[in-house]
């Protein structure tokens, strides 16, 4: 985990919980037959026991909500694969931002997956000393690109070794 983006995040997700709850209970609201006029009473959003357990929730989830994962990578590293995996990354929906000689940051194209990943849709591939993809970022991405790289792993090991030397 990176920790020092980690206050960020908790701060974004406490904000995030507080306007979905807040939205959560006006549509309750007009729901139940009330309009809109008619203002709901929103004190309820500020009881303490609300306040304290969204703000327990946010500071919680970066701990589950982002991933760092191994993949195994063929020989090569980088400089071989880099181009393959950009290929994976934008049939992803994901865009280069950064590229160094052993790490690839990725950015959704999507504004919109932007703007409800809050700003924390980087996904990071750097390698590891014994050779393999480290994958970090948001968990439900990772996991979902995990699997497009793997394939890409098992479709580059399963060609006759003779492309290969080319």
């Amino acid at each position: 985990m990176n920790w020092k983006r980690y206050p960020i995040r908790a701060v974004k997700q406490v904000a995030y919980f507080y306007i979905f709850f807040t939205l959560l209970y006006a549509i309750m609201h007009v729901a139940s037959g009330k309009s809109l006029a008619a203002m709901p009473d929103f004190s309820t959003l500020f009881a303490p026991r609300l306040l304290i357990g969204l703000a327990l929730l946010g500071l919680c989830y970066p701990f589950v909500g982002f991933l760092s994962v191994k993949e195994p990578l063929p020989k090569g590293g980088l400089e071989k694969h880099g181009q393959p995996l950009r290929e994976v990354m934008s049939k992803s929906g994901y865009k280069p931002v950064r590229s160094e000689r052993d790490k690839l940051v990725f950015r959704a194209y999507s504004p919109m997956r932007r703007v409800l990943t809050m700003f924390e849709d980087d996904i990071t591939m750097s390698l590891t000393d014994d050779g393999a993809l480290l994958i970090s970022g948001l968990r439900k991405e990772v996991s979902r690109i995990r699997l497009r790289v793997g394939d890409y792993v098992r479709r580059t090991a399963d060609r006759p070794q003779a492309e290969d030397s080319e």
